[in-house]
C-alpha cells in the first residue's frame, strides 16, 4: 500500500473526550502513517476531519424517542435502527480500519456491531466497563458481572433500569460478542483485569494501550500567573477538582463532605472546581471557592492544574482517569479512591495518594496531610511529572494505536487471501 492507512474513528461526539477518541492525536497518527477521520453522532467543533454520522432529517428526534422507549422497557442500546446504515456512509467505505469509541451511550444499536466488524477490520476501545455488565457503566462494589448479572443490587446506576433485565442484557451481549472479530483496547491494568475475568470478553483480542496527553501543553509552570488569571488568592493552598454533581461515579458529594470535615489547623483553602457550578456555596464561609464551570479551552485547564497544589479525584469508578494524568503532567499530585484504575494510573502510594473508596474521613485526612506538607507536595509533584513523561506521552499513545491498526488490517488481508 503506497498511501497512508485510513482509519475511521466512530464515537458519540468529537470535542468531549477528544483526548481518547483519536481527535487530539490526529497529527501524531499522521506522523505514524495513519490518515484519521471521525464520524460522530453529535458534532460540536469545526474540524473538517469530523463528519456528522447519519445526517438525515428528523433522525435525532426519532432516536430520542427510541431511547425513551428503551428506558421504559429497561433495555439499552438495542433499537437504534439507524446504526445499520453506517456501512453506507462514504467515510466508512473509505476506511481501511474502523475504530469504535463511545458507541453505547444511547445513539447506537450494539446489534449492528457484528455486521459492521465483518465489513472492516475493527478496533473497539472500552472506555468504561459497560461492555462487560448487564446494565451499569461501573459495577461499584458488585461482582455479579463475573457470572452473568441478574438480581442487580443497584438498578439506579446509569444506565438505570425500571425492571431487572440485567441477566437478559448480559446474555444478549454474550450472543453479540460470540465470534466477534475485533481488537479491544483497554487503557489500564484495572480494565485488563476486569476483561480477563469477564465471560463476555473471552475470545476477544485484548490490548492494554494507556492514553496519552500533550506533554508540551500539559506541563509544569509558575503558579503565580495562573492563579492571578483565575482569581485564586496567592496565599491559599489550592485544591482543584472536577465537580460532576450529576454523575454518581465522580464523587462530588464525597469531596464536599471531605472539605467540611477538615479541621481548623488546615486553615482556609482555595477550592478550584470545574464543570458544575454552585454546589460549593456551603463552603464559602470558610474557604475561597472558584467555580470555573465547563471548560473547553485547554489553556484554562492548564492554568487550573498549575494553580493547584493538589488535584482531588474521588471517583467511585474510573477506567483510566484522563484529568488525573493531565494534572500529573503539570506536576500536581493526585488524591483518589482505591478500587478503580486511579491508584495504578497515579502511582499510588508513592506518587499519588489513594484512600478506601467511600471513606470521606480518610479523604479529608489525605487532603489535610498534603495541604500541611509543602515538601511532600513538591516531591510527589516532581514524581508525577516524571511518571507522565514515562507512561503517558501522546506520541507513544499514537504509535501504539498505529501498530494495532496495521496489525488489524494485515490480519484481515491475510484472512481474505487464505
Amino acid at each position: 500500500m503506497n498511501r497512508p492507512l485510513r482509519v475511521l474513528q466512530i464515537s458519540s461526539t468529537d470535542l468531549v473526550g477528544s483526548r481518547f477518541n483519536g481527535l487530539s492525536i490526529a497529527g501524531q497518527l499522521a506522523a505514524a502513517g495513519i490518515e484519521s477521520r471521525h464520524l460522530v453522532w453529535d458534532k460540536r467543533g469545526n474540524d473538517e476531519s469530523v463528519s456528522r454520522a447519519l445526517p438525515y432529517p428528523g433522525l435525532r428526534a426519532v432516536s430520542r424517542l427510541v431511547g425513551l422507549g428503551e428506558a421504559a422497557m429497561s433495555r439499552h442500546a438495542r433499537w437504534q435502527a439507524q446504526s445499520w446504515l453506517l456501512a453506507r456512509q462514504p467515510w466508512f467505505q473509505w476506511a481501511d480500519v474502523v475504530h469504535y469509541h463511545l458507541i453505547h451511550d444511547g445513539w447506537f444499536a450494539m446489534g449492528a456491531l457484528p455486521g459492521l466488524t465483518r465489513r472492516k477490520p475493527s478496533v473497539w476501545t472500552w472506555h468504561d466497563p459497560w461492555p462487560m455488565t448487564g446494565h451499569c457503566i461501573y459495577p461499584i462494589g458488585c461482582d455479579r458481572w463475573r457470572g452473568g448479572c441478574g438480581e442487580c443490587p443497584r438498578l439506579d446506576l446509569p444506565f438505570a433500569m425500571l425492571q431487572d433485565r440485567t441477566a437478559e442484557q448480559f446474555a444478549w451481549k454474550r450472543g453479540l460478542y460470540d465470534g466477534l472479530d475485533v481488537d479491544v483496547v483497554l487503557a489500564s491494568d484495572h480494565m485488563m483485569r476486569m476483561a480477563e475475568q469477564s465471560p463476555l470478553a473471552a475470545g476477544l483480542r485484548l490490548h492494554k494501550v494507556p492514553f496519552g496527553v500533550d506533554l508540551d501543553l500539559f506541563s509544569p509552570g509558575p503558579s503565580g500567573p495562573a492563579r492571578e488569571r483565575l482569581g485564586v488568592r496567592p496565599d491559599r493552598v489550592t485544591v482543584a477538582l472536577r465537580l460532576a454533581a450529576s454523575n454518581p461515579h465522580k464523587g462530588a458529594a464525597d469531596a464536599i463532605e471531605a472539605f467540611s470535615l477538615l479541621g481548623d489547623d488546615v486553615g482556609s483553602l482555595c477550592i478550584l472546581s470545574t464543570q458544575d457550578r454552585g454546589y460549593l456555596r456551603g463552603l464559602m464561609a470558610r474557604h475561597q471557592v472558584v467555580d470555573l464551570g465547563w471548560i473547553q479551552d485547554d489553556r484554562v485547564m492548564v492554568d487550573a492544574y498549575r494553580a493547584a497544589d493538589i488535584f482531588l479525584m474521588p471517583s467511585h469508578g474510573e477506567a483510566f482517569g484522563m484529568m488525573a494524568v493531565e494534572a500529573m503532567a503539570c506536576g500536581t499530585p493526585v488524591i483518589s479512591y482505591d478500587d478503580c484504575s486511579l491508584p495504578e494510573v497515579t502511582g499510588a502510594p508513592g506518587i499519588g495518594i489513594a484512600v478506601p473508596r467511600g471513606d470521606r474521613v480518610a479523604l479529608a485526612g489525605a487532603i489535610r496531610a498534603l495541604a500541611m506538607d509543602p515538601e511532600d507536595r513538591a516531591r510527589r509533584g516532581l514524581a508525577a511529572r516524571a511518571m507522565a513523561e514515562a507512561q503517558y506521552d501522546q506520541i507513544v499513545f499514537a504509535g501504539r494505536l498505529a501498530e494495532l491498526y496495521r496489525a488489524a488490517a494485515a490480519r484481515r488481508s491475510q484472512g481474505a487471501v487464505a
